[in-house]
């Protein structure tokens, strides 16, 4: 989901006192990261949103055996409120606090909840995907669009199952996208293309256009074409007037994307301390979660 959360909220409510005025609490997280932590108990997450400000917070225990910050979510994940173990929960503060008191089994003593409310009813819907993938090669993805049909995942230069903007080394022959783009020449960012045929060397496979593949001029077969150089210090695979020994290399490089997903957490229905006056609107955007990780494979 690509929309942009409003975190105002405003909580009506009435208690008795004995000058019979009616109390307003209001709290907002505009602009406040969304956290998450791991629960004490098994499958048990919480998240939560500081306003250090305040010396308020809003949190979200919940547990479940499917969630998971890496793993999109097939159907979004539903979760009814209840006391003991998914809980929201507002709190203020005597004193700023920090993810240590979420993330922690044991708060600090020095900690004093001054005001506490309760979710007793109410649907959380969380949901986590996928919102970027890359290569990092040095190309953004959506300018591994070769086909111009407005799809990335349609190209794949190598055929390897892999398509470009997920793939490291695009025409498997075991040199980086990223080295393959530097022409060395200054003030020119065009990519380089040894054989001037108009195919850069990172889409084609025989980057000097002499009939042999750039990962078979690689004389000591370690799957690195760039350490093999003749007598005078040329590259094989750069020079087509070199004739390196025939052998016969598998590319052989590993394959890491930079994958970010998304998590958003929103409840509905929202009944805070059992008193349906006292939230009207009912509704609580959460806000979402951006987790960048690595994932590296093997090329097959």
């Amino acid at each position: 989901m690509k929309k942009l959360f409003s975190f105002l909220f405003l909580i009506v409510l009435f208690s008795s006192c004995d000058d019979g005025d009616i109390i307003i609490t209001s709290f907002e997280f505009n602009d406040i990261d969304l956290q998450l932590c791991q629960g004490a108990k098994e499958n048990e997450f919480v998240f939560f949103k500081i306003n250090e400000s305040n010396n308020e917070a809003i949190s979200y225990n919940f547990i479940s055996e499917i969630f998971s910050d890496t793993i999109p979510t097939a159907s979004p994940i539903l979760i009814q409120l209840n006391d003991g173990t998914n809980d929201l929960i507002y709190r203020t503060f005597n004193t700023p606090v920090t993810a240590t008191y979420y993330c922690s089994n044991i708060p600090s003593s020095d900690i004093s909840i001054i005001e506490e409310l309760v979710g007793s009813t109410g649907t959380a819907e969380i949901i986590n995907e996928i919102i970027t993938e890359d290569d990092n090669d040095g190309i953004p993805a959506e300018e591994e669009d070769l086909n111009g049909d407005g799809n990335v995942e349609n190209d794949d230069t190598d055929m390897d199952g892999i398509p470009n903007y997920k793939d490291q080394d695009d025409d498997n022959d075991n040199i980086l996208t990223s080295v393959e783009l530097q022409n060395g020449i200054p003030n020119d960012d065009n990519p380089r293309d040894t054989d001037e045929n108009g195919i850069p060397d990172y889409l084609q496979e025989d980057d000097d256009g002499d009939g042999i593949l750039t990962r078979n001029e690689d004389a000591d077969q370690n799957g690195n074409p760039r350490d093999d150089r003749d007598d005078s210090n040329n590259l094989f695979y750069l020079d087509s007037n070199i004739q390196p020994p025939t052998v016969t290399v598998e590319p052989i490089l590993d394959n890491t994307i930079q994958t970010t997903f998304r998590v958003t957490v929103n409840v509905s229905n929202l009944i805070l301390n059992g008193d349906v006056d006292n939230f009207q609107d009912g509704e609580f955007n959460f806000g979402f979660k951006d987790n960048t990780i690595p994932k590296t494979t093997k090329k097959m």
